[in-house]
């Protein structure tokens, strides 16, 4: 959804830039992660757009979710203005069913998928943006349902700094800084950001700040990067949830933490990672503060009088408070022989949550701090996924296929396997037909979430799916296209519905979906990438009746997407 304050905002940069880098990232040679075995474009067997730095670093509006709402295919929802909070739907599925990746660290949250776009850097941190459009369970595991978006930080070449501040319309500035300190073997990357708005309506002020720390260090054969990231928001959350209670408020807090070591020069290529993320969440039906609601004796109450009271023990225990914390390790090896390449990576992951709202009750509540809502309800899962994956090519053919294996201790195991084929031509073409299977855990708001007539359902399934794709692309040295047709078929879809007669949004299994697709993407540039034009649009339909129940977002999805771009610096 746009909103008038994106369109009326007219901004006043003022920037000091103490180095300008810019480096023309050829698509024919950059490494994309179609699969657990690198590779370039024109040995990728998936559709897989990747944005590069020249698209990045020249961003007419401060957030990726502008990019990509222009430059790709990717269905981009926002509520509210600025990013407070965005939905990303990649062909046609839900907001849970798209990954977001970080350095190939998964950012999903267990709570749910409206947080996946809390994300710690802007659009001028980044190398490149890799979207890998289709199922992608086999590659990047249970969350890449319907595809995955792979944002790849930038790494630093000269010391220098920057300092940009924005102002606008409604109240709304941003101020942003940035240092590098580059050395022999590595280099050093921190940036950080402030952005408020009063907003365009009534309850859509936004308070935001992030900040990320990324460390390189080359040693011998091994390449060591670090890294730290923190997101906190602060926003006015008018009608998201409900209409009957409008004055909502949401307050989001993200802490990331990362080690990867990488050795490509060894026969035995490898890399090992560990992460941690914590994310804390504050959803308030009735906002607290001035000119809203104020809590007394028990109640919410409107104003200064009392004549809008609403008790919290009637059908609202106080505010949703959840903290979600994710561990992960994981372990990669490939070796290249006379019959190809074969890749076997290991995954493990732990997912946590306190809430007041989710889970299963504690023995003893929890208390935090000066809050006057303690953690009352708790949950945990384990999660390992093993990988495996060969390659082989030759005189222009290519075979990727691989199998995951997921083993989750409250679910049954979980295969997925999936073959990419494809054919390199003359003069930079290639054609591709890919088959996959993808699947997605339920959510803990899936299975657990029981307020404000809305209800989860813990003998949730996971979803699945069966994809197949078609496609070709032509890389030029100026220019660049690609065409694909998908089909989806999926069981088990995992969406709220409600049923005529009943009030109650439940979380619920779609026995069966089938969905197809369309894709087109061209983009060409002159005058060595300083001028750019493109055009992304894909075409989307589901063989499915119209159904006698209403659906909020499983059959909620844009026929049509699609712009025309330009470019210029």
């Amino acid at each position: 959804m746009r909103h008038p304050s994106l369109a009326l905002l007219f901004a006043l940069p003022f920037s000091i830039p103490l180095h300008a880098q810019v480096d023309s990232l050829r698509l024919d040679t950059v490494q994309v992660t179609a699969t657990r075995i690198g590779s370039s474009l024109l040995r990728a067997g998936r559709q897989v757009q990747v944005l590069d730095s020249r698209v990045l670093q020249a961003a007419p509006a401060p957030e990726l979710s502008a990019l990509l709402r222009t430059h790709t295919v990717v269905d981009v929802r926002q509520r509210g203005p600025f990013d407070s909070q965005t939905d990303l739907s990649l062909r046609g599925g839900t907001f849970d069913q798209a990954l977001v990746l970080l350095d190939g660290i998964p950012l999903s949250d267990p709570q749910t998928g409206h947080h996946a776009m809390n994300l710690p850097v802007a659009p001028e941190d980044l190398q490149r943006v890799e979207v890998l459009y289709g199922g992608a369970a086999r590659t990047y595991g249970a969350g890449a349902f319907s595809g995955a978006l792979n944002l790849i930080t930038r790494e630093p070449q000269r010391s220098g700094g920057r300092l940009q501040l924005e102002g606008g319309s409604f109240g709304s500035w941003r101020t942003r800084v940035a240092q590098e300190v580059a050395w022999k073997q590595g280099g050093l990357r921190l940036s950080a950001q402030h952005l408020r708005s009063d907003g365009h309506v009534r309850n859509s002020d936004l308070d935001l700040s992030a900040a990320h720390l990324s460390v390189v260090q080359r040693m011998k054969n091994v390449r060591l990067q670090a890294q730290l990231g923190l997101s906190h928001k602060r926003f006015g959350a008018q009608n998201f949830y409900s209409s009957l209670y409008p004055d909502q408020q949401e307050v989001t807090t993200m802490a990331l933490g990362a080690v990867e070591l990488r050795n490509d020069r060894s026969p035995w290529p490898w890399s090992a990672r560990v992460y941690h993320r914590h994310h804390h969440d504050l959803f308030q039906l009735f906002r607290e503060s001035e000119g809203y609601y104020r809590f007394d004796n028990g109640f919410f109450i409107r104003g200064e009088a009392d004549t809008a009271r609403f008790t919290p023990t009637f059908f609202y225990t106080f505010h949703n408070r959840h903290s979600t914390r994710v561990s992960g390790a994981e372990l990669a090896v490939r070796r290249s022989w006379k019959a190809g390449t074969t890749a076997l990576g290991v995954h493990g992951r732990a997912e946590g949550i306190l809430s007041n709202v989710i889970g299963e009750p504690l023995a003893t509540p929890e208390p935090r701090g000066t809050l006057r809502d303690p953690f009352t309800r708790s949950t945990d899962r384990n999660n390992l996924a093993v990988h495996l994956d060969h390659r082989w090519e030759r005189d222009g053919f290519g075979i990727d296929a691989g199998v995951l294996l997921n083993l989750n201790d409250r679910f049954e195991p979980e295969w997925a396997p999936g073959i990419d084929l494809h054919r390199r031509w003359k003069d930079g073409q290639v054609t591709h037909i890919s088959l996959s299977r993808s699947f997605r855990l339920p959510t803990w708001t899936d299975l657990y979430y029981n307020r404000g007539g809305a209800q989860g359902s813990p003998t949730l399934r996971p979803e699945h799916a069966d994809q197949m794709e078609l496609g070709h692309r032509i890389h030029r040295l100026r220019w660049q296209a690609a065409a694909a047709v998908w089909r989806r078929s999926s069981d088990d879809l995992i969406d709220w519905t409600r049923q005529p007669g009943d009030a109650t949004v439940r979380a619920t299994n779609l026995t069966r979906v089938d969905m197809n697709g369309v894709e087109l993407l061209a983009s060409m540039r002159w005058n060595e990438g300083k001028q750019q034009v493109g055009l992304a649009y894909a075409h989307q339909w589901t063989d499915q009746p119209k159904p006698t129940f209403t659906s909020l977002y499983v059959l909620d999805h844009l026929r049509h997407v699609g712009s025309v771009w330009a470019q210029v610096q």
